[in-house]
């Protein structure tokens, strides 16, 4: 079953285009940003370093050690106030405790800091078993409440989405 997994997996993402379309976010997100220092948790074998401008100070993060990044694991970092910029891309679905992962994110963030989610919404199971959650646009914002909500995108219908993609700056 894996074999046909790591078959499909390919047509999945071409299917709900969350890669291609995550990407072009991120990079019109990045073309703003100068000057910051940057957090990217759940890094991944890609970081999305060089989307971004090189006077930012960018901080590539994986719970992975094997990946050779930093290793942060968002329910249990203890940043205060540190960073500019979060990215937290396809991550939240993979945390078990996401309520104390959002909090550890916000306090990570400086005032008037912008954090960047992405989730799936509408997609198979993935990275099984730790694929835990699937968050509507009507659940992200509540788990952004001390944010403002300053960009929501969704890919396919809005009441039938695979995807979300959230910019939110810390008040």
């Amino acid at each position: 079953m894996v074999g046909l997994e790591l078959l499909l997996r390919p047509l999945v993402h071409l299917a709900f285009r969350t890669s291609t379309v995550r990407k072009k976010l991120v990079r019109e997100f990045a073309e703003k940003v100068r000057h910051k220092k940057i957090l990217e948790v759940g890094s991944g074998p890609k970081s999305l370093s060089g989307y971004f401008d090189p006077s930012n100070y960018f901080l590539a993060s994986d719970i992975r050690p094997d990946l050779g990044y930093v290793v942060v694991d968002v329910t249990k970092m203890e940043f205060e106030e540190e960073f500019d910029v979060i990215l937290c891309l396809n991550v939240l679905e993979h945390v078990f405790d996401f309520q104390l992962a959002i909090a550890n994110l916000r306090r990570a963030l400086r005032r008037g800091g912008t954090l960047v989610v992405a989730c799936p919404t509408c997609y198979p199971l993935h990275d099984e078993p730790g694929d835990y959650w699937r968050f509507t646009e009507h659940a992200l914002r509540r788990l952004l409440t001390g944010f403002e909500v300053v960009r929501l995108e969704h890919g396919g219908l809005r009441r039938l989405p695979f995807w979300h993609y959230v910019e939110a700056i810390k008040r």
